[in-house]
């Protein structure tokens, strides 16, 4: 006789278990499927459809002749062969418009049932100017004008961005729609004509990327237009460009000069990404062999890790109307409004201390904290708060951290502004100082296109803050590894009693962490 054994019903632990394996096994999956979409991107393929568009037989592709019209072509070509859908005109590619020009349109379906109603708009102009013309060519008429900068780059950007999604093992939350608009040179007339006559519902439109001139990538720098349109939208860019450490520009002008600009003022939060104008432009000289193709596999890298996040994050980055009217005098006028830290002891000093084996006061500012304690012009200034006076840098990190009351260590002489200490008495002066201490030396303000960020606005010299080499300019993500929603957050954050602390800094687009330590200067050593 043979005996089964009777199964045995499935614990909760042996089920959690086989829960946790499950989601390991789909999210190893989905991180293998990302970075074979991404490295699918590759510079020899983009190479190969900027030759094909700015071919001579594409005769400059201007809209609404032979060469635009074989540009167009291959581009629906190329969706056909990807199996993207038409989101045209009766379900078609192509987007006509008087009197002869025609947008492509092609969408990747989202795949959550109920983000897939949102729409993602991946856009880049394909036509030039063909063989030239009056206020289109910087040149002589007749002639071929090849674009493979403006605009073949962004044109054969998307179409890779397409094809990248495809190998994805699903697709992202996000419905996608990449764009190829058509009479972009004589006037946005494509993606003007959409705003006016949408495909998709517009209030579905979430938000708009736009590339323009991605070929010419020169210092590793990528201009990044538009941040200021959504809120969030920069810290979004900077996490997606870990991987490529590009440098990313932010300029704060806004223009009516490139697609993105119809569906801005519809209240679409938008990005336009560009490598730079050069003398090539508008010539019969922006030819194929001058794309930097490599650059170009890098920024595409970039953008499909933005789309990607982008069509995938539980929300979306809000729209900024203030973008319209923003510019680099605004944020020159908004750092003007940040008030330096103040002067906490009103002392002027002889520079190059280090000579003179502490601090040679100058100079006292009548009714100041230096005043009050007694302290003189020609006093040499040793010790502060208990610190030895190495440099100028000592001083000012040690003022600017000091606790009320301070005592300080003068020696002085009857012989004012002299830089010796030789027959020099030694005081001991009590300062109260001006204002709240700064114990890692840090000013910063906050703005709400870059919500959970502070930037700072100044860095004491010789502080902990500058000792970590953090500057004006830097944007601060986390404190320990913690995200912030607001300012205050971020203060309980950096109020640790902790003597570091480990920030995520962001820099022209690119991340890195950042340990600010106290007590970096060593205290005089008292003799026993």
């Amino acid at each position: 006789m043979r005996i089964t054994p009777r199964s045995t019903p499935p614990t909760a632990v042996s089920l959690l278990f086989c829960c946790l394996v499950a989601v390991s096994t789909s999210a190893a999956e989905s991180s293998s499927s990302y970075r074979a979409a991404l490295e699918s991107i590759k510079s020899d393929e983009l190479a190969e459809q900027v030759g094909k568009l700015a071919d001579p037989a594409m005769e400059g592709r201007e809209a609404g002749t032979r060469g635009g019209f074989a540009a167009g072509d291959h581009l629906v070509e190329q969706y056909r062969r990807l199996k993207f859908r038409g989101v045209g005109d009766n379900d078609g590619f192509f987007q006509s418009f008087e009197p002869n020009f025609r947008n492509v349109l092609a969408m990747l379906p989202g795949s959550d049932p109920k983000l897939k109603d949102q729409v993602i708009i991946v856009g880049a102009h394909y036509d030039h100017v063909g063989y030239g013309g009056r206020g289109y060519s910087i040149g002589p008429y007749g002639y071929v004008y090849p674009g493979a900068d403006d605009n073949a780059s962004g044109t054969s950007a998307a179409l890779e961005l397409a094809q990248a999604f495809t190998i994805l093992a699903h697709p992202p939350k996000r419905s996608i729609l990449f764009a190829h608009w058509d009479a972009e040179e004589k006037g946005l007339w494509g993606s003007k004509y959409f705003a006016t006559h949408p495909t998709v519902p517009l209030d579905r439109v979430v938000a708009a990327l736009n590339m323009d001139m991605l070929g010419r990538l020169r210092d590793k720098t990528v201009y990044v237009f538009g941040s200021r349109s959504g809120g969030g939208w920069r810290r979004l860019l900077a996490d997606q460009n870990s991987d490529s450490g590009l440098t990313l520009q932010f300029p704060w002008t806004l223009r009516a000069n490139a697609d993105h600009w119809p569906l801005f003022d519809l209240g679409v939060p938008v990005l336009m990404f560009h490598t730079g104008l050069h003398n090539d432009y508008h010539r019969t000289s922006d030819v194929a062999d001058r794309i930097n193709s490599p650059g170009l596999a890098e920024v595409t890298r970039l953008i499909f890790g933005v789309v990607y996040e982008l069509a995938d994050r539980p929300a979306t980055p809000a729209y900024r109307a203030a973008a319209r009217h923003e510019t680099p005098e605004t944020e020159k006028a908004i750092l003007d409004q940040v008030a330096p830290p103040p002067d906490r002891l009103g002392v002027a000093w002889i520079e190059d201390a280090a000579r003179a084996g502490g601090i040679v006061v100058s100079n006292v500012v009548p009714g100041s904290p230096a005043a009050r304690a007694g302290l003189q012009a020609g006093d040499c200034i040793v010790r502060f708060a208990g610190w030895a006076i190495q440099n100028d840098d000592d001083f000012y990190g040690i003022v600017s951290a000091a606790k009320n009351p301070v005592s300080m260590t003068v020696k002085r002489s009857g012989e004012p502004n002299t830089n010796t200490n030789t027959n020099r008495k030694t005081l001991e002066l009590k300062v109260t100082l001006d204002g709240d201490p700064l114990r890692w030396g840090m000013v910063w303000r906050v703005d709400d296109a870059e919500p959970g960020t502070v930037i700072l606005t100044h860095v004491v010299r010789g502080s902990p803050a500058a000792r970590a080499s953090l500057a004006p300019g830097d944007r601060i993500y986390q404190v320990g590894g913690r995200d912030f929603a607001d300012e205050s957050g971020f203060v309980r954050l950096v109020k640790t009693p902790s003597e570091s602390l480990q920030l995520l800094v962001e820099r022209d687009g690119r991340l890195r962490p950042v340990t600010v330590r106290l007590r970096r200067i060593e205290p005089l050593k008292q003799a026993a």
